[in-house]
């Protein structure tokens, strides 16, 4: 069964974006006016300071961003590429299925070709869980089946190496869905998330500040930088979202072998 996700998750990427970028504005508004609150009493000199730590905190929030950004992208990347793997292993089966005689390779192919069409499914039931917990079930069901037919007939056929093949590339297809189940529920840590959130909101607020102090706001830069970050945060929970992503993993190799003759 699927987890039910949390908070992050479940929430429209739309939702999370508006509000991010608002509590950015929000965060360098209040930064900005506790800046005009001392702006009178600090030294030339401490704001010349206060400068070198809003670069720090800058530079710390890149570095956040870019970790995690890294994290969002290599999980991205075994998602595909496990994708490809488990295609392969279920065209690898195919081919040597047809090596059996019938009724035993007509069968196993017909199976693995339901097979085919129940990953595809899965690859694009989206964020319905129940349905993707249903198409799990048919899958390990015909994984079941694939597999009795073939020790079935291995038991029976004289020549242990055609058998031996196919029993090693249905182990290694079983094998692929379920990294690919693991896969689909391996998440950047939310904490990582509300880590890089949290800290972009201190530096919008630390910018607020520094403008406060020298008297005067840039709307133009606060907006840029509100929204740059919020950007990036938003790619880097897009990619992290397999199922209701914009950008999902290309499930063409899978679709290919439905088509193959």
């Amino acid at each position: 069964m699927l987890v039910n996700e949390s908070f992050l998750y479940r929430t429209p990427e739309v939702i999370i974006q508006c509000t991010f970028l608002a509590l950015m504005v929000a965060a360098t508004e209040v930064g900005f006016h506790l800046g005009r609150k001392f702006e009178a009493r600090t030294p030339d000199e401490i704001k010349s300071q206060i400068s070198t730590v809003q670069a720090a905190i800058l530079g710390v929030l890149a570095l956040l961003l870019g970790f995690t950004m890294s994290m969002a992208v290599s999980r991205f990347e075994v998602r595909k590429q496990l994708v490809l793997e488990e295609a392969n292993a279920i065209g690898t089966s195919f081919l040597r299925a047809q090596l059996l005689p019938a009724p035993a390779g007509p069968e196993i192919a017909k199976l693995l070709r339901q097979y085919v069409t129940v990953r595809v499914q899965y690859g694009t039931a989206g964020n319905d869980l129940a349905r993707l917990d249903d198409l799990h079930t048919q899958a390990e069901h015909l994984q079941t089946e694939l597999w009795t037919q073939a020790a079935t007939y291995a038991q029976q056929d004289p020549n242990p190496v055609r058998a031996g093949l196919l029993l090693q590339s249905l182990n290694q297809t079983i094998d692929l869905e379920a990294a690919r189940w693991a896969a689909l529920q391996n998440h950047v840590p939310e904490s990582v998330i509300y880590v890089n959130a949290l800290v972009g909101l201190l530096a919008s607020m630390q910018v607020g500040y520094s403008f406060g102090l020298n008297g005067r706001r840039n709307i133009f830069s606060i907006c840029l930088l509100a929204l740059a970050i919020t950007l990036v945060l938003a790619v880097i929970i897009d990619l992290d979202r397999p199922r209701s992503a914009f950008v999902r993993s290309s499930q063409q190799p899978m679709i290919d072998l439905i088509h193959r003759p």
